[in-house]
């Protein structure tokens, strides 16, 4: 069996489950006593009830998400070109995955996964007991469907020279005679396909036409297993889970003053103790120092501790931003060249990812013509051209070309290239509408 635990940590690291939502123990009164599997690393000689506290009030706010989901939203403003003919290929489209989600909201979910991890499995597979006639199908949605599978649950696979699988195992579920879901593992291969149970029986099995493994590899580049360039927010995830946590930690023990209480120099035990007594029933204090002779000069901590987490934990958000190519983080103060050039890393960084997401698509849609004897597939397009940019830096250089008084030619060039900035999003017969209006001399 082989597992990739790589892949697992950045699953969590995603969703924001498992180890970084621990699960806490509680004992007979309601206090926290253990914690399971945690992503925070306890302090040397922390308690496990004082480590269970700190789980117990831990969050976790998905910073891979918010960027790899930042990312696909750029691709996902631009529409996906695709012309399809075969009826039956139109209804794969309109319901890709079996639970009503045309291609373009699948294919956005499965970027998200892709993205951050930089590699993600897809299979294509064929319900069994087809109908005879084509409008039965049609009706009943008896064509394949696409499931998108994270390589962590992969079990067990051999890739062949051509890069593709000649088997892969991952775990999953079937239903059994009596309807009852059981655990199981799923084999597919380049001729056939089985269903073993736990007891590493076959409940199923079955030949397919394909001629390779149904099961498709995705990967931003190289050969799989790869890990890509947003993978690392993952770990920057998990150190700033546990500053958030440590910040945290330092807060709660210095926002509480501390009570003091001076006795007489000379006082017995017996005598301490009692006003101590007291004074906890009058004022109700669960924590008391006492004192003799002048005030202890250390009553509160200094707020330096603190601080310095603080700025830790901005240094690693931005870290992150970065890593994400979020366009935020671009300085206002940097030159004209240097934000130029960010923005061109990020619009090729888009444009390579949505190149490799055409290919992908277009194997896709091979296989699922294979499984229904379709020849004629699809024609499709991703954008290549994002325009992500600054609309005010375009504004500036447009303003300066119209107060050097530059050539009409030159200035409708860049008033075109400010539309297309601004109105990045916009549909593209929209779009083209304005460039037009530009070239027609309406232009103020």
């Amino acid at each position: 069996m082989r597992k990739m635990p790589r892949f697992t940590f950045i699953g969590h690291a995603l969703r924001g489950d498992g180890p970084f939502r621990p699960v806490v123990s509680y004992d007979t009164y309601g206090k926290p006593s253990s914690v399971g599997d945690s992503y925070l690393v306890a302090y040397p000689r922390e308690s496990d009830i004082k480590f269970a506290r700190r789980c117990e009030v831990a969050f976790y706010a998905s910073p891979l998400y918010r960027v790899t989901s930042k990312f696909v939203s750029y691709i996902s403003a631009k529409p996906v070109q695709r012309e399809i003919n075969p009826e039956l290929l139109k209804v794969v489209y309109e319901d890709a995955d079996g639970k009503g989600n045309n291609a373009d909201v699948f294919w956005q979910d499965f970027m998200i996964e892709a993205k951050a991890r930089g590699s993600m499995l897809l299979l294509v597979d064929m319900p069994s007991n087809l109908p005879d006639n084509l409008q039965t199908q049609l009706s009943e949605r008896a064509a394949p469907f696409w499931t998108p599978i994270a390589p962590e649950l992969l079990t067990d696979y051999e890739i062949a020279d051509d890069g593709k699988f000649d088997f892969a195992e991952f775990g999953g579920t079937y239903k059994d005679a009596k309807g009852e879901t059981t655990p199981c593992t799923w084999h597919f291969d380049r001729e056939l396909w089985s269903c073993i149970d736990k007891e590493d029986r076959t409940v199923a099995e079955g030949l397919h036409p394909l001629g390779e493994c149904p099961i498709l590899i995705f990967t931003e580049a190289g050969d799989f297993p790869h890990y890509g360039p947003f993978s690392p927010v993952a770990d920057l995830s998990k150190r700033l889970f546990n500053l958030d946590s440590e910040l945290d930690e330092i807060l709660r023990s210095q926002t509480f003053s501390l009570l003091t209480m001076q006795v007489p120099d000379g006082s017995t035990d017996e005598q301490r103790l009692e006003a101590a007594k007291v004074v906890g029933e009058t004022i109700g204090a669960s924590n008391l120092m006492m004192h003799s002779g002048s005030t202890p000069a250390f009553i509160a901590p200094a707020d330096g501790p603190a601080n310095v987490y603080l700025e830790r934990i901005n240094d690693l958000r931005g870290e992150i931003r970065d890593i994400g190519l979020e366009v935020a983080t671009i300085n206002q103060r940097e030159s004209g060249i240097a934000m130029q050039m960010r923005f061109q890393s990020i619009n090729s960084e888009l444009g390579r990812f949505s190149i490799r997401m055409e290919g992908m698509e277009a194997r896709v849609w091979e296989l699922t013509g294979r499984w229904l004897g379709i020849t004629e597939e699809p024609m499709i397009a991703w954008p290549r051209d994002f325009n992500i940019a600054d609309p005010e830096q375009e504004l500036d250089i447009l303003q300066s070309m119209q107060a050097s008084a530059m050539p009409l030619e030159v200035i409708i060039e860049q008033q075109k290239r400010v539309v297309m900035v601004q109105f990045n999003g916009l549909d593209a017969e929209d779009q083209e509408a304005m460039l037009s209006s530009l070239d027609n001399g309406r232009s103020a």
